[in-house]
């Protein structure tokens, strides 16, 4: 299922109801992302300022693949650069 995130909050709400919904509390969350509950809470309530780290590594453990929608230059020779760095970098493009 593909959702449009616009927000941390947003993002922390997913986190909260994917975990619910695999019965999971909070602390366990925690403990099989190599968190504390405290952590689990703050981005659940979209704290702005979480480790962005911490929340791919609580995400993956949930079963949330993060992906990005990159808008690609009109313009072909923009297009080939972007598209170059990307390769660079690892992307599968």
């Amino acid at each position: 299922m593909e959702l449009k995130i616009k927000s941390v909050q947003q993002l922390g709400q997913l986190s909260r109801a994917v975990r619910k919904s695999q019965g999971l509390d909070q602390t366990t969350a925690a403990i099989f992302s190599g968190s504390a509950k405290n952590f689990v809470s703050q981005f659940e309530n979209g704290k702005s300022s979480v480790e962005i780290g911490r929340v791919f590594d609580l995400l993956e453990n949930l079963g949330v693949e993060l992906s990005v929608n990159v808008s690609v230059p009109i313009d072909p020779e923009n297009k080939e650069k972007l598209l170059k760095s990307l390769d660079k970098l690892g992307f599968d493009v």
